[in-house]
Formats: C-alpha cells, sequence, structure tokens
C-alpha cells in the first residue's frame, strides 16, 4: 500500500484533482433542479462529468504510459527484479483514483440530494452510476493503449482527441444527458462493459516496455487487441433500453385526467396547478378524457405518449395538454380522410396554431416559455407570437377571441 501512496504524492497529475473535483460538482449543481427527487434524471445527470473527465483520463492515461518509454528509463525498469505488470500497476491505479475520486464525490452529492425523498426507481440511478464508471475505466484503458503504442509528445492529444470523437461524433451511449422514466439502463450490460474495460486495463499492463518492444511482442499485443475488441463489442451495445407502460400509472383525476410514470410522482403538484387553469378556459374546448406522459401508451406498434418531462418543464406538461384539446376540439376535421385539414393546409391559415400557443401558454400560466422556437416561417411565427400575445390580454377578450377562433375554423374547413 506504500508504493501506491508513493505514487500519488509523487505524480503531477494530483495537482489536477482539485480542479477536477470543483468541474465534476460545478457541472452537476449547475443544471435546472428539475432532477432533483428523480432516481434515473439525478443518475444521468450525475454521470454526465463523465464526458470531461473521460477526455482528462484518456489523455493523461496516454502521458504516464509514455512515461517509461525513453531508452534511459526502460533499461534499468528491465533489470528489476519485478515484472513489468507489478512495476506498472501503481501507476495505473493512481491514475485511476485521480480521475474516478471526482466522480465519485459528484455522484455522492447527487446521491444525497434526491435520496431525502427516495423516490421509486433507484435502479435507474444505480445503472447510470455504473455507466459513467464504465466510461472513465474505458477511456483510461484506451489513453494507455495509445501512450504505449504513439510518441509521447502525440499520445496525450491522441487519446483526448479520440475520446471526444467517440463520445461526439459517434452514435454511442457511453454518456447520456438525461434518464427519463421511459429508459432503462441495462445493468448487466453495463456491468459487462464495466469488465471489458477491466480486462484491456489488464492487458495493456502485459506490454513489454518501449514502443519498439511493444510492436515485436506477438502474444501481449494479441491479448490486447482480443481486449480491445470485446470491449468496442461490450461498448457498441446500446445499454439503455425503452421500457413498457407500467402496469400502474400516476394520474391526477381531472379534465383531463394527466397520467404520469410512478417515477415521475414529484410532478403530481405540476399536474395539478395545469388542471386548476383549465376550469376557466371556453366551454367549446373540448376536452380529452386522459393525457400521458410519453411512454405510457401504445400507438401504432411503439410506446408513445402527449408530452415528455425530461427537462421538468411546466411548459412541456401544458404543450401536451394543449395539443390534445385541440385535437379534440377540432376532430371533425379529420373526417373523409382529413379532408377538412387539407383544405386547412392549403389555405395558408395558421388560426389553429395561434389557438394552441395562447392555449399552451395560458395552462403553463403566462410568463416567458422556456424554450425558444427558430427557423419557423413567417406566416406561423406571426401566428405564435399573436396566440402568446392574446394569453397577456383580460381573460374576457381571451375567451371571446378563443370562442371565435373555433368557431371559424369548425364552420370553414370542418364541416
Amino acid at each position: 500500500m506504500s508504493t501506491y501512496w508513493l505514487h500519488l504524492r509523487c505524480t503531477p497529475l494530483r495537482w489536477l484533482l482539485p480542479a477536477l473535483l470543483v468541474l465534476d460538482v460545478a457541472l452537476i449543481l449547475t443544471r435546472d433542479d428539475f432532477w432533483h427527487g428523480l432516481w434515473g434524471d439525478t443518475g444521468a445527470v450525475a454521470q454526465g462529468p463523465a464526458l470531461y473527465l473521460g477526455i482528462f483520463a484518456a489523455g493523461a492515461a496516454a502521458w504516464s504510459a509514455a512515461l517509461h518509454d525513453r531508452p534511459e528509463v526502460v533499461e534499468p525498469l528491465r533489470a528489476m527484479p519485478r515484472s513489468a505488470p507489478r512495476a506498472e500497476l501503481p501507476r495505473l491505479i493512481t491514475l485511476l483514483v485521480v480521475v474516478l475520486a471526482p466522480y465519485i464525490v459528484g455522484q455522492v452529492i447527487a446521491f444525497t440530494i434526491t435520496a431525502r425523498t427516495w423516490p421509486p426507481g433507484f435502479t435507474q440511478y444505480l445503472g447510470y452510476a455504473l455507466l459513467g464508471a464504465a466510461s472513465l475505466v474505458l477511456a483510461t484503458g484506451w489513453g494507455w493503449l495509445l501512450g504505449r503504442l504513439l510518441p509521447g509528445r502525440w499520445g496525450p492529444l491522441a487519446g483526448a482527441f479520440t475520446w471526444i470523437i467517440a463520445n461526439l461524433a459517434v452514435k454511442t451511449d457511453l454518456i447520456v444527458v438525461n434518464g427519463p422514466a421511459r429508459e432503462q439502463p441495462d445493468l448487466p450490460l453495463i456491468v459487462l462493459r464495466l469488465i471489458a474495460a477491466v480486462v484491456l486495463l489488464g492487458a495493456c499492463l502485459w506490454l513489454p516496455l518501449g514502443r519498439q518492444s511493444v510492436r515485436r511482442a506477438s502474444l501481449p499485443a494479441g491479448a490486447v487487441l482480443l481486449a480491445l475488441a470485446g470491449t468496442v463489442y461490450a461498448s457498441g451495445v446500446s445499454v439503455i433500453t425503452t421500457r413498457s407502460g407500467p402496469e400502474s400509472m400516476v394520474c391526477v383525476e381531472g379534465s383531463p385526467a394527466i397520467c404520469l410514470w410512478p417515477e415521475e410522482e414529484k410532478y403530481r403538484a405540476m399536474a395539478e396547478q395545469i388542471l386548476a387553469r383549465t376550469e376557466g378556459l371556453p366551454q367549446e374546448l373540448v376536452r380529452p378524457e386522459k393525457v400521458y406522459s410519453y411512454g405510457l401508451v401504445r400507438k401504432e406498434g411503439q410506446w408513445l405518449g402527449d408530452f415528455d418531462m425530461d427537462s421538468g418543464s411546466e411548459w412541456a406538461m401544458a404543450d401536451g395538454v394543449a395539443r390534445m384539446m385541440s385535437e379534440k376540439t377540432f376532430a371533425a376535421c379529420e373526417n373523409n380522410n382529413f379532408a377538412g385539414w387539407d383544405e386547412y393546409a392549403r389555405s395558408g391559415d395558421q388560426s389553429v396554431l395561434a389557438l394552441e400557443r395562447w392555449l399552451e401558454k395560458r395552462l403553463a400560466g403566462g410568463g416567458t416559455p422556456a424554450y425558444t422556437e427558430s427557423g419557423v416561417p413567417g406566416p406561423e411565427a406571426a401566428a405564435i407570437e399573436k396566440g402568446k400575445a392574446m394569453a397577456d390580454k383580460p381573460a374576457a377578450e381571451q375567451e371571446q377571441w378563443a370562442r371565435h377562433t373555433i368557431r371559424f375554423v369548425l364552420e370553414t374547413y370542418c364541416d
């Protein structure tokens, strides 16, 4: 154990540990607090910093692995009675400590925030936490391998750059952004990925010192290539699966009822507020029986829904309720193979869009939307602004405008 402490006390990487710790915690605490009280989003937010820690891990591992590549260092090390794996292991473990310590601290902080209410879905959190750890171990192994194969000045750059490409330019689930209730991390597959990454690290330790020796060592190189192939395969298999709708769901009774995943219990109060705002709406707006969070109902062979709570936005729920009320109100336009909507589209009319944006803002309680719309054509943008502006006018004027708009669309296109 004293050998490991000696390496940790002597490595220059230790001076970066406080900066990595601050970075990890800052990335977690500066996110919107929608993830508080949601295990899936808590795990996803807490493993998000693994992207940046992984870039550092890949570059630092390549740098550390190349330290013993110089001839004046290789020869004395070869003469030592200890085997190469035993000699390299303390440096590798020291690097893992520097990389994993900030990640673990961030996970503990995020866990503590959500554990106070202990909502359903703890296995989601566990899966995302292990997913981030597996990514960091994999980044370390990949960087170590590059450091043994490439010159010291190129290895760290190659490690960091290729890790960025693997996460941003290639479609993988090494890092995720959100952990919605409709998705479930596959724990056995994530554990398999973690084991494959550890095997890759172990195989790299058996590579002989010196780049020229590595290229001539057929057996260790073959073992590393085999381990690398297994790791790439394990990393390419998707470990995030879509859940089927639950046997029971949380439905907030009202007109309409708003149904949520059991893991989304914290949004009950939000649903109650939106339903309270439907009470003063014109009766011409037809209420659907139920509105569902995404993934709760199966339509056309897929698990779908009316709104998603990926960012915890009240506007997302309000938008789902508004669109479903609009669909029910103008259901007559769907008769005769959507003949009414076809005529509506040909006319260039945007009355329904304006009505939906008015209703969305009204249900969300007013204020500034939690999203921005860009690239919207002129007529549609004008309709959106008209609907939002109408939501700020006196209630009597809003109701009169809404009734007139509904009557105009139904009589003009849907009769």
